[in-house]
C-alpha cells in the first residue's frame, strides 16, 4: 500500500486537472477521483495526508465523504464549494472540514492552502502504525481496518500499539504487562493480560485479521514484521522449509528462552 500526499475528489475536470498538475509540479504525490465511491475507495488504499473534496459530486455530496472519513481518520479535509454562504461554510467546518474554498478559486491559492494543511499535519508528528489493512493512530485513539473503525477498549488498544511499535519482537508476559500498565498499578491477577489479549484477538478475527498476534509457547507474544511474513511466504512458494528462513522473530524467542 503506497501512501500519497494529496487525494483530490473532484468532478470538475477544468479545475481538477490543472490542480493535479500544479501539485505534482511542486513535488507532491497526488491521486484523483471523480466520485464519492471512488474517492472513499482510494482514501482506504493510499492513506492520503490531505484530502480535497468537491461539494457536489455525481454520486453524492462532499458531505458524505467528510462524514465517512471522520469516522476513522483525522486526515485534514478541504472542501471546494460554489455556495458562498456563511451558514454553508460553518456547517461544513462543524461537520469536520478543516478548510472551505469558495469557487471560483485560483489554482495557486488552492495549492497554497493544501500546503498549509500538509505542514500542519507534519508539524504534529502524528504517529501512524500499520500492519496490512490495520491502521492505528495512537494520539487520536483510533483504530481502523480497511478504512472502517474497529472499536477497542483502552487496554486492548495499548496492547496493540505496543506490539505494532516493535514488529518482529517477542514480549515476555511480564515485560508486556509493565509496558501496557506503565505508570499504573499492575493487575494482581496475571491472567488479566491474557484475557485482554484473547479479547483483542477475537475482535481482529471479526475483520479477517486472525493470526496477527502470535504466541510463542512459554516465551511471550509478538507480531511478525511484514518483511519476515513476506520472506516466509516466499520460502513456502519456493518449496523451502519455513524453519530455514532467517527470522528475527524466532531469534528473539531463542534469546528469551535462554534467560
Amino acid at each position: 500500500m503506497s501512501r500519497c500526499d494529496v487525494l483530490l475528489i473532484v468532478h470538475d475536470l477544468q479545475f481538477g486537472a490543472p490542480l493535479h498538475a500544479a501539485l505534482e509540479h511542486t513535488g507532491h504525490h497526488v491521486r484523483r477521483a471523480a466520485s464519492v465511491l471512488h474517492g472513499l475507495t482510494l482514501a482506504r488504499e493510499v492513506l492520503p495526508r490531505v484530502v480535497l473534496v468537491e461539494r457536489e459530486l455525481p454520486d453524492g455530496s462532499g458531505r458524505d465523504v467528510i462524514t465517512r472519513l471522520r469516522r476513522s481518520s483525522p486526515v485534514p479535509i478541504l472542501v471546494l464549494t460554489a455556495q458562498d454562504i456563511v451558514e454553508e461554510t460553518v456547517d461544513l467546518l462543524a461537520l469536520g472540514a478543516d478548510d472551505v474554498l469558495i469557487k471560483p478559486v485560483a489554482v495557486r491559492e488552492t495549492v497554497a492552502r493544501i500546503g498549509v494543511q500538509l505542514r500542519r499535519s507534519r508539524s504534529h508528528h502524528e504517529e501512524q502504525l500499520q500492519y496490512r489493512d490495520l491502521v492505528v493512530w495512537p494520539q487520536q485513539h483510533q483504530v481502523t481496518v480497511r478504512g472502517e473503525a474497529l472499536p477497542l477498549t483502552a487496554t486492548e488498544r495499548k496492547i496493540l500499539v505496543t506490539l505494532l511499535r516493535r514488529q518482529g519482537h517477542i514480549w515476555s508476559h511480564a515485560d508486556l504487562a509493565h509496558e501496557v500498565w506503565a505508570g499504573t498499578a499492575l493487575p494482581r491477577d496475571s491472567n488479566v493480560l491474557v484475557v485482554h489479549l484473547n479479547n483483542l484477538r477475537a475482535k481482529l478475527k471479526t475483520v479477517d485479521l486472525q493470526g496477527v498476534i502470535h504466541t510463542v509457547r512459554h516465551v511471550g507474544y509478538g507480531i511478525r514484521s511484514e518483511t519476515e511474513r513476506d520472506l516466509r511466504e516466499h520460502a513456502g512458494a519456493k518449496g523451502r522449509a519455513v524453519g530455514k528462513v532467517d527470522s528475527p522473530f524466532l531469534r528473539s524467542a531463542v534469546i528469551l528462552r535462554a534467560r
